[in-house]
């Protein structure tokens, strides 16, 4: 709970001085070439974050491998993060920034259980769908769940929306269950 915090203060400064420069839509794609190159270099992320490794080499690291291709606010703030120690972090505060960045934006993530891979066509017009009945836009985020016998399942936020086949199979059962006890407790 600590580290989110830690995660969101970092973030929403970072986002305040993109807000500030108008060019938060350039953070968030930097901040997404950062977390690639870590992705693809392992060892880099383990450097990073290896105590005993002095934070001037951490930083001339970080300026060699990104300064021809991310701002300087955020190479600055990547050099802000290996001062104080919070390079452990870097993932918390990515996905923080993109928090501020979605409700800056008015967007709200659905998250989409599915059975089987959505064609584009169902995806845009679910997306059409939900984004009238939340008011608000829309970013999907599917997953394949093969134990799922059909339909879907979608979450915004706390709501879930239970579309799948299993849920109503679920709720036949239980009203078939109803009406025989109804029945029964009739007959006695």
């Amino acid at each position: 709970m600590i580290k989110k915090a830690v995660a969101r203060r970092y973030a929403k400064g970072l986002f305040d001085v993109a807000c500030e420069m108008n060019i938060i839509e350039e953070v968030s794609a930097d901040l997404d070439k950062v977390a690639a190159l870590l992705e693809q270099e392992p060892d880099l992320q383990d450097v990073l974050e290896y105590r005993r490794v002095p934070a001037r080499v951490k930083k001339e690291i970080i300026r060699n491998l990104m300064q021809d291709s991310i701002s300087p606010v955020v190479l600055g703030f990547l050099e802000i993060l290996i001062d104080k120690h919070r390079e452990q972090s870097f993932s918390a505060i990515r996905e923080s920034y993109r928090d501020f960045l979605r409700r800056h934006k008015n967007i709200v993530v659905a998250a989409v259980k599915t059975a089987y891979p959505l064609e584009s066509q169902f995806e845009v017009k679910l997306q059409e769908v939900l984004k009238e009945a939340t008011g608000k836009n829309i970013e999907l985020h599917v997953k394949v769940h093969p134990e799922m016998i059909g339909g879907l399942v979608v979450q915004i936020g706390d709501r879930v929306y239970d579309g799948s086949v299993t849920k109503h199979l679920e709720m036949m059962r239980t009203r078939i269950m109803e009406r025989s006890l109804g029945k029964l407790e009739g007959e006695i």
